[in-house]
């Protein structure tokens, strides 16, 4: 095996691209930068064209142009030579070594292979075979047959004069394969290959620039931001704009959310809270009328929507005019797209947690396996709390700005899943973003410009396997067991087997239903709490769920009045059994509180049975099973004469006894307040 490129036929040097991703071999891209002539700098900007760019795979091609997430030297048409040195993790004999060129493809003059001694062989010469790379294609130098010795380190060599204006270099890549590596975009494999792109039409989008749609999580209402534009080009105002389906599933005329959210400056809406009560906004309102940097949220009242509030973030400053936000189902965690002296490059995306105040933590930066070198905007997290989008031009895409989605990898939020291209049937040729979703998943709305003169609102329907984890939407109310009525309270929603974080909302009859978006897959209880009543808790099981669903379901709490009865729902027994489960405890310890903060408080505790077995065994066994509940209270601190208890064995039945399912129903313990 000869060193110099001279000695191989010219016809082996050869030139690909390929628009579709096909993995033919194994690729290993270079993983760090050993040496370097020159970079471009951009004052106060982080890590945009420098040599480090050069790592991984391709970040642009198939498509060709200019790209910050690529390595440039220094200085145009340079009179000198510019170099770049990178090594790999995988030392091995190679038959191939693959360029991605951005621009400029063509000022490559040398490459040379450094084997485990660092001694140097030189693999390409373009003095002596000399091809001109196309545009969007990769350099592909294919030798006869693999390298005698393993390679360490590649070098480039660049005469930027040759080949007027910016020279870039994205990836480095090397293959033990002579089949062509490819420029390759990584497409989602559950991507759709085609769909019905709608355009929302009059009733929403206009002559004017119509983007960051926010639609509600349950799919019927939609917010977005309106840039008013003047005949002459230039903006005049913007404003957040509503619309809502009707009956038959078609947007209404929208209209201008009006004041207090609108005003003279800029006003944009980013994200909606599940029940559609909270709506966080663009800047921090002052009582002057004037902006400032930051972000607010505005609740929706009988009213309207209130004058919106400060959104405290810890050491929060974003050094770009622009940003975004979006925040989990549960609203426990915002994802932002702004820039910090931390940046990638220009906006990254970072993540905040709320805290017990209601402030939120310092933003922390999610990791560059999601954020580029360019911008990484519109963010966007689904209902299953662990698939977010948003929108770059930082990965290999199908023009400007595409949209991407990657998953969650745990609960610290800076890990992700390698960012997947939605496709060439969301993606266009132009730019992309602001992709968001209602719970079902079965619609995306986008925004996307027009031939590329003004963005517009569309709505795309998304085939099942696009679409994300399916969800529960849970909502109702909370209601007084006596007369039905709604009762001001917070509700706290936890999974039995507290794989998920409980969730507590504030339900306030006035601003209408709770919503709760949960995965499915679990079984979840709920437990309201009011002063002055007694929480019962209960249980949806969506544990055998695999589709979307829309659940209404109401809670119940028991004002502690004399009279007032419940059957306790968590206090279910094994057939034949008395020993207290684990389930029951949060009803008997939110008993135990109750008396211990109204001392005169007296009660009674009766037990039943199912049918199955001998008569007078059965109501023993009632007797044990309320026995057992008074124990516990008196371990508490409960005193024993202010709990009576009474045992009714299999006479008063609630269910029949036909079905084990309904027989647990009837094995039982009531609660009756008797004295206060």
């Amino acid at each position: 095996m000869v060193k110099r490129i001279t000695r191989y036929p010219a016809a082996l040097i050869t030139l690909f691209l390929v628009s579709l991703p096909v993995f033919a071999q194994k690729t290993y891209w270079a993983t760090r930068v050993l040496s370097f002539s020159s970079e471009k700098v951009i004052p106060f900007q982080a890590s945009e064209y420098k040599a480090i760019q050069v790592l991984g795979k391709p970040n642009k091609l198939p498509n060709y142009g200019d790209s910050s997430v690529a390595w440039q030297p220094s200085a145009l048409d340079a009179p000198y030579e510019d170099y770049i040195k990178v090594g790999f993790d995988t030392i091995m004999p190679i038959q191939q070594v693959a360029v991605a060129e951005n621009v400029g493809n063509g000022s490559i003059t040398k490459i040379l292979a450094f084997d485990e001694q660092d001694h140097s062989h030189v693999l390409y010469d373009n003095a002596v075979n000399y091809i001109l790379t196309k545009k969007g294609k990769v350099f592909n130098l294919i030798l006869e047959k693999p390298t005698p010795y393993s390679v360490t380190a590649v070098k480039l060599i660049l005469n930027t004069a040759k080949i007027k204006g910016p020279n870039q270099i994205d990836a480095i890549g090397i293959s033990q394969s002579a089949e062509a590596i490819k420029a390759q975009i990584k497409v989602a494999s559950d991507a759709p290959k085609e769909l019905t792109r709608q355009n929302l039409g009059k009733e929403v989008n206009s002559r004017h620039q119509e983007f960051a749609p926010i639609i509600s999580r349950d799919g019927k209402t939609l917010y977005f931001t309106r840039n008013y534009v003047s005949l002459l080009g230039k903006e005049k105002d913007q404003d957040v704009w509503v619309t809502q389906q009707n009956s038959y599933g078609k947007w209404e005329k929208a209209r201008n959310i009006g004041s207090p959210i609108n005003n003279k400056d800029k006003n944009a809406i980013f994200s909606l809270s599940a029940d559609g009560h909270e709506a966080i906004l663009m800047n921090k309102y002052q009582k002057n009328g004037k902006l400032g940097q930051g972000i607010s949220r505005s609740f929706l009242t009988k009213d309207g929507w209130s004058f919106p509030e400060e959104v405290k973030i810890d050491k929060f400053y974003n050094e770009s005019p622009f940003s975004d936000f979006t925040f989990s189902p549960d609203g426990s965690v915002m994802v932002m797209s702004v820039q910090r002296s931390h940046t990638v490059g220009k906006r990254d995306l970072y993540v905040s947690f709320k805290k017990a105040d209601n402030s939120w933590s310092e933003p922390r930066h999610m990791g560059n396996v999601i954020n580029t070198a360019e911008h990484d905007v519109t963010p966007f997290i689904a209902a299953d709390a662990k698939t977010l989008y948003y929108s770059t031009k930082g990965l290999s895409g199908f023009g400007d700005n595409d949209i991407f989605k990657t998953s969650r990898l745990d609960d610290t939020w800076q890990n992700w899943s390698e960012p997947e291209n939605l496709g060439s049937a969301i993606n266009t040729p132009n730019w992309d973003g602001y992709f968001t979703l209602p719970a079902s998943g079965n619609y995306a709305y986008v925004c996307s410009y027009i031939s590329g003169k003004k963005e517009d609102i569309f709505r795309l329907e998304l085939p099942e396997k696009a679409q994300p984890d399916p969800v529960a939407i849970i909502s109702g109310n909370v209601l007084s067991t006596t007369n039905h009525m709604p009762v001001k309270c917070e509700l706290t929603v936890s999974a039995y087997n507290n794989s998920i974080k409980p969730e507590t909302k504030t339900y306030d009859p006035q601003q209408g239903k709770f919503v709760f978006v949960l995965p499915l897959k679990q079984n979840y209880q709920f437990v309201p709490y009011a002063p002055g009543h007694l929480a019962i808790s209960d249980y949806i099981d969506l544990t055998g769920e695999t589709n979307y669903r829309e659940i209404k379901h109401d809670f119940y709490l028991m004002p502690l009045e004399i009279g007032n009865k419940i059957a306790l729902n968590s206090f279910m027994f094994e057939q034949g059994d008395f020993q207290l489960s684990d389930s029951s405890f949060g009803d008997l310890d939110r008993i135990a509180q109750a008396m211990l903060d109204i001392p005169t408080l007296e009660i009674l505790l009766e037990g039943h049975t199912d049918s199955q077995g001998d008569f007078n065994l059965n109501l023993q066994l009632s007797v044990n099973r309320v026995e057992e509940v008074k124990k516990y209270l008196m371990a508490k601190g409960i005193e024993s004469d202010r709990i009576t208890t009474k045992g009714w064995g299999q006479t008063r039945p609630i269910a029949s006894n036909l079905t084990e399912e309904r027989r647990k129903l009837n094995r039982r313990v009531e609660f009756t307040v008797t004295k206060k």
